[in-house]
C-alpha cells in the first residue's frame, strides 16, 4: 500500500507527494492527453471523410451518432473487466499495456488509409475505444496513489483540463487540417492520410511516457470469474449504495450527457450549414474551439479553487451557467460572435459543474474498491452519453431544430441545478460568500499545513472584527464550525444562516451545558472555533482569555490550535475609529493574514499558553509585513517622494521637508543642518535617520518590527494625524514612534526642539497640520496643558515617569514604557462604548505602564518576567516587573 494510503488508514497527516511522484503524475498527464487526442483525431477524421464518401446518402445523416456510440460501446461492455484489472494488477502495468494496444491499432489504421478501406477504419476506431476502456480506470485510480488526498482536487482538475483540452484540440486541429487538405487535394483519403501518419507517431510518444510512471503495487488479488462479464449492474449497484457516491456519480453522468448532447447538436448545425461541403470540418472546429475554450478556462479556475480542498459550491454555480449559456446559444445566430460566446459559456459552466464532484467521488471511495467504483461511474457516464446521443438522433428524426434542442438542454439544467442547490445549499452559499469576500479582502494564509488533516480540533483565534469567522473559514484547510448562543437561532435571518453553516448552538445561561455541547461537537471529529476572549476587541489589543476554552478542550480530549488574525483591526467590521461598519474602507482589496499555530493536546495548553502562542504568531505576521523593506534606503524608496515627512517651526515660520528629501540626504551624504535650517529638533530627527542607516540588519529589522507592533492597536496606525515627537524623548521612542511609525502609516511627523512648546504647535495647527498625539518626556506636561487651553487638545504619551494614575488619565496623559531600545507598552483612553450593554474596558490601569504591544511573548520567571519575540535580538529580562492576564505591565 502506498505511504499516502497507509497514512489515511491510520489517520495520520500525509507528507505530500515527492519529486518522483510528481514526475510520474506529469507523465500520466502527457500520456492520457496524447491518448485522448488520438481518439478524437481519428473520430473527427472519419466523420468528415464519411460525409464526403456518403455525398448526401441517408446513412451520412447519422454517422456522428454511429461513431459516438462506437466509442461508448466498449465502456459499456468491458468497463467492469477494466475496473477489475485496475484493482487486481498494477495500474502502471495496465497503463503500459494500453499504450502498446494503441500503437498496434494505429498501425492497422495506417493500412486502412493506404488501401482506402473505410469499414475497417471504423472498426479500428472501435478497437481504439476498447483500448481507452482499459486505460480509463487505471489512469483515474492511480492519481490518488501518486499525489495523495490533499492534492487530489488540484490533480483531478488538472487531469480533466488536460483530457478535455486534448479531446477538443484533436477535434479542432484535425478539422482545420482536414478541410485545408481536402479543399486543396479534392480527395478525402488523401486529405486524411498525412494526419493519420503523424497521429500514429504520437502513439510512440505515449508508450515512452507510460514507462516514465513508477510502478504502483496492485491493491487487491481478486481472481477472475465469468461473473465479471455480466457484473455491470453489480458494480453500478455498489456505486449506488452510498447516497453521497450515488448523487455524485449522477452529477458526473449529467456532465458527460450534457457535453455529448451539445456536441451532437453542434454537428447538426454544421451539417445544416455545410452539408457535403469541405468547410463542414472547419465549422465544427470553430464550434469546438469556443466550447473547448470555455471548458479549459473553467477547468483551470476550478482546479485553482479546488487546489487545497474540494469546493462543492462550484457545482450549482456551474449548473446555473450551463442553463443561461444554453438559452444564449438557442437565441443567437449560428457562427455569430454571440453564438460562440454562449457556446463557450456552456463549456465553462460544465467544467465548474464537473471538477469538484469528480474530485469528491475519487476522494470518498474506498482505496481497495476505487477501481470498481470508478468503473461503475464510467459505466453510468457511458449510459448517460449513449442516451444523450440517441435522444439527439431521435430529435433530429422528429424534426426538432437546434434552437429547440438547446432550450431542452437549458430546461433540464434548470431542474438539475435546483436539485443540486437543495442538496448543497451550504456549499453554494459559502462559495458565493467567499468569492465576494476575496474580491474585497486579499487573504494570506500562513502555515495552513499545521492543521491536522483529521480528528477534532479546537481553534482559538483572537477576536477583532465581525468578519473573523468568515475570514477564518475561508483560510482554513478544513470546514470550521462556530459556537453561537442559542438565542440567535430564534431570529429569522440569523438563525437560518447559522443552521446553514452548521453553527453549534450553546446556552448563554447554562455554562456547563454549553461546554458539554461544544465538547461533543469537537468529539465528532470536526474543527470547532471558540474565541477565548468571549467578545470583540474594542482597542485592537487581545483581551483576557476565559477558561471555557480549556474546559471544552479537556472534556473533548482534543487538540487546541491557536490562530492569529492580522490586519482586521483596520477593517470596517472592527471597532477601530470608535464604530462598526459606517466608515470608509482603508483599501480595496484589503490585506489580511491568518496564521495557524501548532496544534497541541489540551493538557499542554492553558489560557496563558494560548496567549503566548498568539503573540508568537503576531510577531511572525508582523515580520512578513516588512520582508521586502530591505535597507533603510530601500524602505524610504517605498514612501511617496512628494509627501511631507516632517514639520517644525523655525522662529515664526512653519517649515517642512518631504520623504524624497530625506532619501536624498541619505544617498548623497548631505549635512542635516542645511536641510533643517539650523533647527536642533529637525536636525536631530535627520541625524536619527542617518543613525538608522548605519545599523546592522538585525537591529534595523527589530526596530521596524517594533514600529509595526505600535501601529497595530488602538488608533496609532491610522495615519490620520501627525505624530508629534519630543526631541528629548529616549532614543528608542524617537526611532520607533517618531521616525518609523509615521513612515509606515503614511502620517506626518512634527518635532519639538528643546525650546519649542505650545506656541509652535498652535502655529502648525493654524497651518492645517492635524495634531492629536504628543509623545515625550515630563517637560511635555506643560506643552500639553497650554496647548489644550489654547484649543489644541492632545493625547500625551509620557515616557520616563512613574506608573499611570487616575488623575493623569482624566487629563489625557497616559504612561508608556521603553527598555533596551524597544517600545514595550502604552496606556490609552478607555475602550469606546459602541453598543448598548458594552463593557467599557479601561485602556489604562492604576500603577501600570500600559498594555504590552502585540507580538511580545511573555514568560514568568522567578523575579519578574522575560520577554521574547522576533523584534528582540535576545530575550529581555524585566526583574521586578509583572504582566497580568489583560497584558498590563506593572512593577512588583
Amino acid at each position: 500500500m502506498p505511504p499516502s494510503e497507509q497514512n489515511e488508514k491510520q489517520g495520520l497527516e500525509s507528507p505530500g507527494p515527492d519529486r518522483r511522484s510528481w514526475r510520474s503524475f506529469w507523465s500520466l498527464m502527457g500520456l492520457q492527453s496524447q491518448n485522448a487526442f488520438n481518439d478524437k483525431a481519428l473520430q473527427f477524421t472519419l466523420l468528415p471523410m464519411g460525409i464526403w464518401l456518403a455525398a448526401g446518402a441517408g446513412w451520412g445523416n447519422y454517422l456522428q451518432h454511429i461513431l459516438a456510440l462506437l466509442i461508448l460501446l466498449p465502456f459499456i461492455l468491458l468497463g467492469p473487466i477494466a475496473g477489475w484489472a485496475s484493482d487486481t494488477f498494477s495500474k502502471t502495468r495496465i497503463i503500459r499495456l494500453a499504450s502498446w494496444i494503441q500503437l498496434g491499432v494505429f498501425a492497422v489504421v495506417f493500412y486502412c488509409f493506404k488501401t482506402e478501406f473505410f469499414p475497417l477504419a471504423v472498426a479500428c476506431f472501435f478497437f481504439l475505444a476498447i483500448q481507452s476502456t482499459i486505460l480509463s480506470p487505471a489512469k483515474s485510480g492511480i492519481i490518488k496513489d501518486l499525489v495523495g488526498s490533499s492534492r487530489l482536487g488540484f490533480a483531478s482538475g488538472i487531469m480533466q483540463m488536460f483530457t478535455i483540452v486534448a479531446i477538443l484540440t484533436g477535434q479542432i486541429v484535425i478539422g482545420f487540417w482536414y478541410t485545408g487538405r481536402e479543399a486543396r487535394l479534392g480527395d478525402g483519403w488523401q486529405a486524411g492520410f498525412l494526419p493519420i501518419i503523424i497521429i500514429g507517431c504520437g502513439a510512440v510518444v505515449t508508450l515512452i511516457m507510460a514507462y516514465s510512471i513508477h510502478v504502483i503495487p496492485a491493491q487487491s488479488k481478486r481472481p477472475f470469474t465469468k461473473g465479471l462479464l455480466i457484473s455491470h449492474f453489480g458494480q453500478l449497484g455498489q456505486l449506488l449504495k452510498s447516497r453521497p457516491l450515488r448523487l455524485t456519480a449522477l452529477g458526473i453522468a449529467y456532465f458527460w450527457a450534457f457535453g455529448a448532447f451539445v456536441q451532437m447538436v453542434s454537428v447538426t448545425i454544421s451539417k445544416d450549414l455545410y452539408d457535403g461541403d469541405s468547410y463542414f470540418a472547419t465549422s465544427q472546429s470553430w464550434m469546438m474551439c469556443a466550447a473547448g475554450g470555455g471548458i479549459a478556462l473553467g477547468s483551470i479556475l476550478g482546479a485553482m479553487i479546488n487546489k487545497r480542498h474540494i469546493e462543492l459550491g462550484l457545482n450549482p454555480l456551474g449548473g446555473i451557467i450551463m442553463m443561461a449559456a444554453s438559452i444564449g446559444v438557442a437565441f443567437t445566430v449560428p457562427e455569430s460572435a454571440l453564438f460562440y460566446m454562449a457556446l463557450a459559456g456552456t463549456g465553462f459552466g460544465a467544467a465548474f459543474f464537473f471538477v469538484p464532484i469528480n474530485a469528491f467521488l475519487q476522494d470518498e471511495c474506498d482505496p481497495d474498491q476505487r477501481g470498481n467504483i470508478l468503473a461503475g461511474s464510467a459505466l453510468l457516464n457511458c449510459l448517460a452519453m449513449a442516451g444523450a446521443v440517441i435522444l439527439q438522433a431521435v430529435l433530429v428524426k422528429a424534426g426538432w431544430t437546434p434552437k429547440v434542442q438547446f432550450l431542452l438542454a437549458a430546461a433540464v439544467s434548470v431542474g438539475v441545478t435546483f436539485y443540486v442547490m437543495r442538496l448543497l445549499p451550504r456549499a453554494f452559499v459559502k462559495m458565493l460568500a467567499f468569492s465576494a469576500l476575496r474580491a474585497f479582502y486579499r487573504i494570506e494564509t500562513i502555515h495552513p499545513d499545521r492543521m491536522p488533516e483529521k480528528g477534532g480540533v479546537l481553534l482559538t483565534p483572537n477576536h477583532v472584527s465581525y468578519l473573523d469567522a468568515l475570514i477564518l473559514t475561508a483560510a482554513s484547510p478544513r470546514p470550521v464550525r462556530f459556537l453561537m448562543v442559542s438565542d440567535y437561532f430564534e431570529k429569522p435571518i440569523v438563525g437560518k444562516v447559522a443552521k446553514l453553516f452548521d453553527t453549534v448552538p450553546i446556552s448563554s445561561k447554562r455554562a456547563k451545558d454549553a461546554i458539554q455541547v461544544a465538547a461533543a461537537a469537537v468529539k465528532e471529529g470536526t474543527v470547532v472555533c471558540i474565541f477565548p476572549e468571549g467578545e470583540l476587541s474594542r482597542s485592537g489589543f487581545m483581551g483576557e482569555f476565559k477558561r471555557g476554552m480549556e474546559l471544552i478542550a479537556r472534556k473533548a480530549d482534543c487538540l487546541i490550535q491557536p490562530v492569529y488574525l492580522d490586519g482586521l483591526w483596520k477593517s470596517i467590521f472592527s471597532a477601530e475609529r470608535g464604530k462598526f461598519f459606517w466608515k470608509k474602507p482603508r483599501a480595496i482589496p484589503f490585506g489580511v493574514r491568518v496564521a495557524f499555530g501548532e496544534a497541541s493536546p489540551a493538557k499542554e495548553y492553558r489560557a496563558g499558553d494560548v496567549r503566548r502562542e498568539l503573540n508568537i504568531l503576531a510577531g511572525e505576521v508582523f515580520a512578513r509585513r516588512h520582508e521586502s523593506a530591505g535597507t533603510v534606503k530601500d524602505f524610504l524608496r517605498q514612501r511617496h517622494p512628494d509627501h511631507r515627512a516632517l514639520h517644525w517651526v523655525n522662529g515664526v515660520q512653519a517649515c517642512s521637508f518631504t520623504w524624497g528629501e530625506v532619501l536624498e540626504l541619505l544617498e548623497q551624504g548631505q549635512d542635516p543642518s542645511a536641510l533643517a535650517h539650523g533647527h536642533p529638533g529637525a536636525e536631530q530627527w535627520l541625524e536619527d535617520w542617518r543613525a538608522l542607516d548605519g545599523l546592522d540588519e538585525e537591529e534595523w529589522g527589530g526596530l521596524l518590527l517594533n514600529a509595526h507592533q505600535l501601529a497595530d492597536p488602538y488608533n496609532l496606525g491610522d495615519g490620520k494625524a501627525a505624530v508629534t515627537i519630543d526631541s528629548l524623548a529616549p532614543l528608542a521612542v524617537r526611532r520607533v514612534w517618531g521616525l518609523l511609525l509615521p513612515a509606515i502609516t503614511g502620517a506626518e511627523a512634527v518635532v519639538l526642539g528643546p525650546n519649542d512648546g505650545a506656541a509652535e504647535l498652535g502655529l502648525l495647527s493654524r497651518e492645517k497640520v492635524i495634531l492629536r498625539d504628543l509623545i515625550g518626556t515630563a517637560r511635555m506636561r506643560e506643552v500639553h496643558r497650554v496647548a489644550g487651553a489654547a484649543g489644541v487638545p492632545l493625547t500625551l504619551y509620557l515616557f520616563g515617569e512613574g506608573p499611570q494614575n487616575e488623575s493623569d488619565a482624566g487629563k489625557g496623559i497616559f504612561v508608556a514604557h521603553e527598555s533596551s531600545g524597544r517600545v514595550l507598552s502604552f496606556s490609552m483612553p478607555p475602550d469606546p462604548v459602541i453598543h448598548k450593554g458594552d463593557v467599557a474596558h479601561p485602556g489604562w490601569m492604576e500603577k501600570s505602564y500600559g498594555r504590552m504591544l502585540p507580538g511580545f511573548v511573555v514568560h514568568d520567571i522567578e523575579e519578574g518576567v522575560e520577554l521574547g519575540g522576533k523584534m528582540l535580538s535576545q530575550n529581555l529580562e524585566l526583574s521586578g516587573w509583572s504582566v497580568d492576564e489583560r497584558g498590563f505591565l506593572s512593577e512588583l
